[in-house]
């Protein structure tokens, strides 16, 4: 039969509700208007080319001409027990390759997955604002109720409002290091949780990217903690460790009995993650562990001059103890997205505006993100923009 029609459908007509208020990424809206006027992102999170190891580049390219079909479903057999082997030594806990460790589209799918299999209608998810905006369509996707808890104000959980919110909830999400703040979670903060999680019988959906990006003693994984692991989905990956933010390998690691239910939804969204790709991530995975020392060591030197700049260009950041971001304060009485509109136009530095990381979009956020993942070059290239373009 052919298809005719007199025009789109009715508004609400075409979409089930779960993709209603849901707009696109400002962070990747903030990168789009970066490339348009020729300013320097320090909006998304991506590192300079020449970061990425060339071992694993290597590896990768090898591996395209060797392997580019389908893996199993759950990863490459090799990366799985290379994860598994790993994480045994990181943070003490011995996750079976076969059974607990599936490899994801980046991990973003590992949380989407975990979501769409552990949350449903009626659920509610807590997740304490300001948040990684990507857990706020994830829990709608899912039919979910979305439960944020604000900590804006010292970045210390509210334990008062986690337990009340704890009553009628199935899931919680810890993201440590925290993007966009940069807050650790301590040991003394996650051991409050473990009680709170347990006491009303919470899953866990731990979002760990930036595990290896750290500049406090104080860091530790909440499967650390206590027994969280038996009750925790880890959710982390290739993309901020080694650079390769564009190849999308995510692991995901969580007890046999969470693991099998995420595993459907990974099935039949991605199949597999790119497997030339997986290959590249077992040859990651061998790197020795001064790789990751550096690693932090030079995040934390372009931590200080992203920072020290800030100050110096009249702004207010709050210095973050892990991950690659920035919030500052700004002086003046427009509107974040506003502000993030001047940044890129007048100054050319392109950030994130502070109310994308709130479930409320009418959010009265006074500040905004930058990163340091790039070059301490184009850092401070960046800087120089803003203290010599300044309006506020």
């Amino acid at each position: 039969m052919k298809h005719t029609s007199n025009g789109p459908l009715p508004e609400g007509a075409v979409g089930t509700g779960r993709t209603d208020g849901v707009a696109e990424s400002v962070i990747r809206e903030m990168t789009r208007e970066a490339i348009d006027q020729g300013a320097i992102n320090l909006s998304q999170g991506i590192p300079d080319e020449d970061e990425t190891p060339p071992e694993i580049k290597r590896a990768a390219k090898e591996a395209i001409d060797t392997d580019s079909q389908y893996t199993i479903t759950w990863g490459l057999p090799e990366l799985r027990e290379a994860v598994s082997e790993r994480y045994a030594e990181w943070k003490g806990i011995e996750y079976d390759p076969e059974r607990e460790v599936t490899i994801t589209s980046g991990t973003s799918e590992a949380i989407m997955s975990t979501m769409l299999s552990l949350a449903g209608p009626g659920d509610e998810v807590i997740y304490f604002e300001p948040v990684y905006e990507s857990y706020i369509p994830a829990s709608q996707f899912a039919g979910a109720e979305a439960v944020p808890l604000d900590m804006t104000d010292g970045l210390e959980p509210d334990y008062e409002a986690l337990e009340a919110a704890a009553e009628s909830a199935r899931i919680i999400v810890l993201n440590t290091p925290m993007n966009p703040t940069g807050k650790v979670f301590t040991r003394t903060e996650l051991e409050r949780i473990e009680e709170i999680v347990f006491e009303h019988d919470l899953i866990v959906l731990t979002d760990e990217i930036y595990e290896h990006i750290v500049y406090t003693d104080d860091y530790v994984s909440p499967v650390e903690v206590g027994d969280l692991a038996e009750r925790t989905v880890v959710c982390t990956g290739m993309s901020k460790t080694f650079s390769v933010t564009g190849w999308r390998i995510g692991f995901c690691l969580a007890p046999e009995y969470l693991a099998k239910e995420l595993r459907k939804v990974h099935d039949y969204t991605s199949i597999c993650a790119p497997t030339p790709f997986q290959r590249a991530g077992v040859e990651a995975l061998s790197l020795p562990d001064e790789y990751y020392e550096d690693l932090s060591d030079s995040y934390e030197r372009r931590r200080d001059v992203l920072v020290e700049g800030l100050r110096e260009a009249g702004l207010d950041p709050v210095e973050p103890d892990g991950a690659y971001y920035v919030m500052t304060r700004y002086p003046t009485d427009e509107d974040d997205l506003e502000f993030c509109y001047r940044l890129i136009r007048e100054a050319g530095v392109a950030a994130v505006p502070g109310s994308s990381f709130y479930t409320d979009p009418d959010a009265d956020a006074d500040w905004v993100r930058f990163t340091f993942s790039r070059s301490e070059s184009t850092i401070r290239e960046a800087v120089d923009r803003l203290v010599e373009n300044r309006w506020w």
